[in-house]
């Protein structure tokens, strides 16, 4: 090739590349079926036990396998399925999995459940809670970026459960008072009304009624709604419930019994 053949083809090599930098080539979002989208998140839900992981869990022994977090498996199986370009980075110990008719049927029932908030109206609703009704009322979701459809069926278990005890606290314990100054000892039985896991704090922060009364504590065991159980503790704060404005007592230090 002579020099000057060379220096055409350099020159119509940086045009070229030039005209890439200003006409940058967009790969079309794909799309699939909002009720697609959440049977496969009810799907990697029924997987972790019914619980939202927020981190992948690798083990050091061979015949533990991985327990991914939930957006993971949402991610790598649609990766898989539709195979995308991120396909070849999906791990070798991700194992493929399907739907069942039962992911699509706790699907519908989460479409049921928010079609009552779009009923209903907005105005009452947190910017977290909007969003997440806002995005489930799609018909179809945008295959790249579904962190909030891998952590739907864990928002409407919680949504649920909320409604339900912000019901019965508002009827039956609206009239809650404190108990004990705070510092004494406390001691009785209490019934569970609610519980939240904290990863953070690898506890269970429980909201429990005692004669009448509501009480809050952190405790490390799992302990099923509507079990009864001694309590022995001391009250730490005089707080308000965070669903309805009733009186509720903080407790800590708390050891519990059977009865």
């Amino acid at each position: 090739m002579s020099i000057t053949n060379k220096q055409a083809f350099k020159r119509d090599e940086l045009e070229l590349e030039l005209w890439h930098e200003d006409h940058p080539q967009v790969v079309p979002l794909k799309f699939v079926r909002l009720q697609d989208a959440l049977a496969v998140a009810y799907a990697a839900y029924r997987i972790n036990k019914e619980t939202y992981l927020k981190d992948t869990r690798r083990y050091s022994e061979l015949e533990n396998t991985t327990t991914f977090d939930n957006k993971s498996l949402v991610k790598f199986y649609w990766d898989t399925k539709l195979g995308n370009y991120n396909a070849q980075h999906v791990p070798q110990d991700f194992a493929m999995f399907e739907p069942t008719k039962e992911d699509y049927d706790s699907a519908e029932e989460a479409r049921k459940w928010i079609k009552r908030y779009v009923m209903l109206g907005l105005g009452n609703l947190d910017d977290f809670k909007q969003q997440m009704v806002a995005e489930l009322n799609k018909d179809q979701v945008p295959v790249k970026g579904m962190g909030r459809i891998a952590f739907a069926p864990e928002f409407i278990k919680r949504d649920r459960n909320e409604s339900s005890l912000t019901k019965t606290i508002r009827i039956e314990y609206r009239d809650s008072k404190h108990i004990q100054p705070v510092g004494e000892k406390v001691e009785g039985v209490v019934e569970f009304l609610d519980k939240r896991y904290s990863q953070q704090w690898e506890s269970y922060n429980y909201t429990c009624v005692l004669e009448g009364n509501l009480v809050s504590f952190m405790n490390k065991f799992d302990h099923a709604v509507g079990d009864r159980m001694l309590v022995k503790g001391k009250v730490k704060a005089h707080t308000k419930n965070k669903l309805f404005s009733a009186d509720e007592t903080r407790l800590n230090y708390c050891k519990l019994y059977k009865l």
